[in-house]
């Protein structure tokens, strides 16, 4: 990642538009910055330093260019970053979900830029963990953690992992209140490690 250092990366992955862009552009076809904006209700003045930004760190590719009039058009593309296997994509892509699911190969060529991101949510949580623990009731407290260790075959475990996705990617369509006054942002992060 030669244009961007660990510490802008873990900034840049932090930045909200950073993943409402890159669950817009899945697909391989790409979209244009008016297309994202129309996906993201983000306007377009707020989209280009962000997508110059997420360029830069190999999260975004132009796969199309079309000239219109005297301007060149760019369409913008996250799918190299869920390069999956046949099947493993085969298996996401039924899902139907709107997750962006970060594949193992783009994970390797950009390994200390993820850790360092991992670092960052992780220290997110800890530091919000301590703080609501500190300053309210355990019982009134929006922030929770829980641990499993269980013994799964690697089918079992690919199934795990498809639940999951399938569970957070649904998760907002079957709120049992959506009209909530009250709704807030909820940040989950899953490891799995052996």
């Amino acid at each position: 990642m030669p244009k961007n250092t660990l510490a802008q990366f873990a900034k840049l992955m932090a930045d909200p538009k950073v993943s409402a862009i890159l669950k817009a552009t899945k697909s391989e076809d790409g979209l244009t910055t008016k297309q994202i904006s129309a996906q993201t209700k983000i306007p377009n003045n707020q989209l280009y330093y962000t997508i110059n930004k997420m360029q830069d760190a190999d999260l975004l590719t132009i796969v199309n260019q079309v000239q219109v009039k005297n301007l060149t058009e760019n369409y913008y593309s996250s799918a190299h970053l869920s390069n999956e296997t046949p099947r493993f994509q085969t298996d996401l892509d039924a899902l139907d979900t709107d997750m962006t699911n970060i594949s193992g190969t783009w994970t390797h060529t950009h390994i200390q830029e993820v850790l360092q991101w991992i670092m960052l949510l992780n220290h997110d949580f800890s530091e919000t963990f301590r703080e609501e623990m500190a300053d309210k009731q355990p019982d009134e407290a929006s922030v929770f953690f829980s641990n499993a260790t269980l013994n799964l075959s690697a089918a079992g475990e690919h199934q795990l992992r498809l639940d999951i996705i399938k569970l957070l990617g649904n998760a907002e369509k079957h709120d049992p209140d959506p009209n909530s006054k009250d709704k807030h942002q909820a940040k989950i992060l899953i490891e799995k490690w052996e």
